[in-house]
């Protein structure tokens, strides 16, 4: 049972969820471990619990993350 686990600033439904398709199927893919045999748990971090250089991102954020993440555009 291999086991993923991503680990980010808070993502949203529609994050996760993006993500969790393509990493399963990218590892399915790659080592032949069936899909359903394939777990991913998120570990979110809201700003307040995140900091660089000693300063938290809920009171200085980083570029990246101000506003939401957004998912790549459809080719």
């Amino acid at each position: 049972m291999p086991c993923i686990t991503i680990q980010s600033l808070e993502l949203n439904d529609d994050q996760k969820v993006y993500l969790a398709e393509n990493f399963n199927r990218m590892f399915s893919e790659v080592t032949g471990v069936p899909d359903d045999r394939i777990y991913i748990f998120f570990d979110g971090y809201p700003l307040d619990c995140a900091a660089k250089s000693g300063k938290l991102f809920s009171k200085n954020p980083p570029q990246f993350a101000k506003g939401a993440f957004s998912l790549p555009e459809a080719k």
